[in-house]
């Protein structure tokens, strides 16, 4: 049946999401994945008691549950974001937000920034608004400010897309500097900021967490967090915090999607982390993580050291692992699942045209244990020496 007819222009030319299409590859109980951005079920904690959240039965406020939205408010308060309950919006994950945020404010007239490379998965969404997704040269502190302030100038773009702490797929965290040069630069030219921090207390080193959104004085901006990295992602809970004036058209369009997110997750969020386990639990989520970081760091630098570059993260997920002598990620890639190793090449991170988009991978320590991580590397390791010959 053909049903082209039927749809939008953006349906029609719409991208499957690579990093979903090789779920079911880490599916199979051969496959050692390094893929995905999966965090560790192990060191997940229980849920809390159920049969105290009776009231989360019938509908609730598109808003969100009314205690989620003030715990969401104290923790802004503390990372230097002030607002109030009226400000937040609690989603469906993160993901949703960027949907939401998307619907309002996209569509085939209007350029939105990104840095390069950035996160495929909200390139996806503004692309199916038919936005014009156009990436910004990015270094280790972060997006250039050069860059960004020529984009501006060039593409009239309506908000610019940042994730400033462990950016996906990149790794890096933003400088203080870089910080406040961006929030800078966005007040001047009135542009719309959309700050996504999903990874922000999965934090290894000492270094500046600063949100860009607590440094603009003027400019718009709406700011994303989730619970996903560091609680049950399959709950599928986040949060928009807003300048006061897209609040309204914020829940209008929550309205019009879904009416509301499930208030069952919600209050199993707010159970937990308002209890006295939620401390410690981050605090071992840190330590057990970092320990896989620095044993993936061993693993590449012991195997992979003289073919690869790559810079420990300070936190996050992933490291973002440089082919030398030209070798291409897609080729690596295929290699690597015929031997049961999955791993997740850089092409679809990059939102426009690049000469290195095919020149990394992203390779993820949150889920593998510490053994299954040097398997996947030493067979990495063969893939990758067999093709430079």
């Amino acid at each position: 049946m053909d049903i082209s007819h039927l749809l939008t222009d953006s349906s029609r030319n719409m991208e499957a999401s690579l990093v979903r299409e090789l779920l079911h590859y880490s599916q199979q109980p051969e496959m050692l994945s390094l893929a995905g951005g999966l965090p560790d079920e192990n060191l997940m904690p229980n849920y809390p008691d159920l049969s105290m959240m009776l009231d989360s039965q019938q509908y609730g406020a598109s808003e969100g549950e009314t205690e989620l939205r003030e715990l969401v408010v104290s923790l802004a308060r503390d990372i230097g974001i002030h607002t109030t309950k009226n400000n937040v919006l609690i989603t469906s994950g993160s993901q949703q937000g960027l949907d939401i945020a998307s619907r309002l404010i996209l569509d085939g007239n209007s350029t939105i920034l990104t840095e390069q490379p950035t996160y495929l998965a909200a390139c996806q969404v503004f692309n199916l608004q038919g936005a014009n997704v156009q990436g910004v040269e990015s270094d280790k502190h972060g997006m250039s400010i050069p860059a960004l302030r020529d984009a501006i100038e060039r593409s009239k773009p309506k908000a610019v897309y940042l994730i400033p702490n462990f950016q996906n797929p990149a790794g890096h965290c933003y400088g203080l500097k870089r910080r406040q040069e961006i929030a800078a630069l966005l007040d001047e030219k009135n542009i719309l900021l959309i700050e996504d921090d999903p990874y922000r207390d999965l934090c290894y080193e000492n270094v500046d967490l600063t949100p860009i959104t607590s440094l603009m004085r003027s400019a718009p901006w709406l700011y994303l967090g989730s619970f996903s990295k560091i609680l049950w992602p399959g709950l599928r809970v986040g949060y928009v915090v807003s300048c006061d004036a897209f609040s309204p058209y914020l829940v209008k369009v929550k309205q019009a999607i879904d009416l509301h997110s499930n208030r069952l997750s919600q209050h199993l969020i707010t159970s937990f982390v308002r209890s006295d386990a939620y401390p410690a639990h981050l605090k071992n989520l840190q330590q057990e993580y970092k320990v896989k970081r620095d044993a993936m760091a061993k693993e590449l630098k012991e195997r992979l050291g003289d073919v690869v570059e790559f810079t420990i993260p300070s936190g996050g997920m992933f490291f973002w692992v440089k082919l030398k002598n030209g070798l291409s990620a897609i080729k690596v890639m295929e290699s690597a699942l015929e031997k049961n190793v999955l791993v997740l090449p850089s092409v679809p991170f990059y939102p426009t045209r690049h000469p290195e988009s095919d020149a990394y991978l992203r390779l993820s320590f949150a889920r593998v244990s510490i053994s299954e991580m040097s398997r996947a590397i030493s067979i990495l390791s063969i893939v990758i020496r067999d093709q430079r010959e």
